[in-house]
C-alpha cells in the first residue's frame, strides 16, 4: 500500500472504513460487468475494425459507381438541353403534344391491323426507328 493510501486508512474511523468497503462491495458486480465488457470489446476489436474497414471499402465502391452514374445522367441532361434547343426537336415535341390532345379528345383507338397499315407511312417509320434506337441506347447504357 502506498503512503497516501495508508494515511487515508489511518484517518478513517472503523465505521467509515466499513462503510467504504460496503459501498465497494455493492459496486463490485457493476465493476466486474464493466471489466468483462471491456475485455470482450478488446477481444472483438480486430473483427469490428475489419468489418468497419470492409464497409468503408464497399461504401467507396458504391460512391464511385453512383458518381459514374451521376456523370452519365448529367451528360444526358446536357445533351437533352442541347438537342431541345434545336428546331426539329421543338417541332417533334409539339407534334407529340398535339397527337396527345387529339387522341384524348377523340378517344382514338387502333388494332394490330391498324398498326400494320400505319407502318407503310414514312413518318411512322421514321418515328418508330427513332424510338427503337432510343430504347437500344438506353438498354446498352444499363449494362
Amino acid at each position: 500500500m502506498s503512503y497516501h493510501n495508508s494515511t487515508l486508512m489511518e484517518s478513517l474511523t472503523v465505521g467509515e472504513a466499513n462503510e467504504q468497503l460496503s459501498q465497494l462491495i455493492d459496486k463490485l458486480e457493476v465493476i466486474n460487468f464493466l471489466l468483462s465488457s471491456l475485455e470482450e470489446l478488446m477481444q472483438r476489436t480486430p473483427f469490428i475494425l475489419e468489418s468497419l474497414s470492409s464497409e468503408v471499402i464497399r461504401f467507396r465502391e458504391k460512391f464511385r459507381e453512383s458518381e459514374d452514374g451521376m456523370k452519365g445522367i448529367l451528360q444526358l441532361i446536357y445533351t437533352a438541353i442541347d438537342v431541345l434547343g434545336k428546331e426539329n426537336i421543338s417541332k417533334a415535341l409539339n407534334g407529340v403534344l398535339e397527337a396527345y390532345k387529339e387522341v384524348k379528345e377523340h378517344d382514338y383507338r387502333t388494332s394490330i391491323t391498324g398498326i400494320v397499315r400505319a407502318m407503310t407511312d414514312p413518318d411512322i417509320q421514321r418515328a418508330l426507328a427513332f424510338v427503337l434506337l432510343a430504347f437500344k441506347n438506353i438498354g446498352s447504357s444499363m449494362r
